[in-house]
């Protein structure tokens, strides 16, 4: 069974920039918009002509993106960057259309193409879902740091977080006249929400994909 990590945080707080550890040659970043990745060199080791960036704003698409990458050995690196423009312009193209049953079947859509395909995935498979985050309170009225939604029924029924081990959350200090991008991989008590099993990753990682993955793979062994 592959393996699904999802990474939150705001605009520019480092998940987008993680992807630098990556080999291009592995990797296939899957995204809804044509705007560059925040790193040097970045057009030349993703591009469409190298066949390892495929821009589409469909989210349907994105189950069938998989099951193709799925069935080959080319890439063993999926990155969705990022699934709430993804879901930002499905509400939009649909914002004319009345009723629930649109928010329904967005919420199915979500989960088939990234939840319910988990079980199907090749062993040596990972696919790193980014998106942002909402401020909100919990079910004991804590404030709570999340994954953003466009909705209730993806929020308190898909619960797409629910769904996976790994929540890496952005986190941005200043130390020593440096700022310092890493990542929060458990409940810190900040609210923010993160998640690994115990003894896999440490409470604070460095802003690297690749990194994570490596502890991954050898804690699994």
């Amino acid at each position: 069974m592959g393996k699904i990590i999802l990474v939150e945080g705001e605009p520019g707080t480092g998940k987008s920039r993680a992807i630098k550890s990556l080999d291009p040659n592995k990797t296939l970043i899957v995204k809804p918009n044509s705007k560059d990745l925040p790193f040097k060199g970045a057009r030349t080791l993703y591009n469409k002509e190298k066949g390892n960036v495929v821009v589409t704003k469909d989210l349907h698409s994105l189950k069938t993106i998989i099951q193709k990458v799925n069935e080959g050995t080319k890439f063993n690196v999926i990155v969705i960057e990022d699934l709430t423009h993804f879901w930002s312009h499905r509400v939009m193209k649909e914002s004319a259309i009345k009723g629930y049953d649109k928010w329904t079947i967005l919420g199915m859509d979500s989960y088939n193409a990234l939840i319910s395909i988990e079980d199907e995935l090749r062993d040596d498979l990972y696919i790193i879902i980014i998106g942002h985050t909402q401020r909100s309170e919990n079910l004991a009225g804590d404030k709570v740091v999340n994954l953003q939604t466009p909705g209730k029924l993806l929020e308190q029924v898909v619960k797409i977080p629910s769904h996976v081990t790994y929540i890496l959350h952005t986190d941005v200090r200043r130390e020593d006249d440096q700022i310092k991008y890493r990542f929060i991989t458990n409940d810190d008590g900040s609210g923010r929400e993160a998640k690994s099993p115990e003894g896999c990753l440490n409470l604070l990682e460095e802003n690297d994909y690749q990194l994570i993955i490596n502890k991954i793979e050898k804690y699994q062994k």
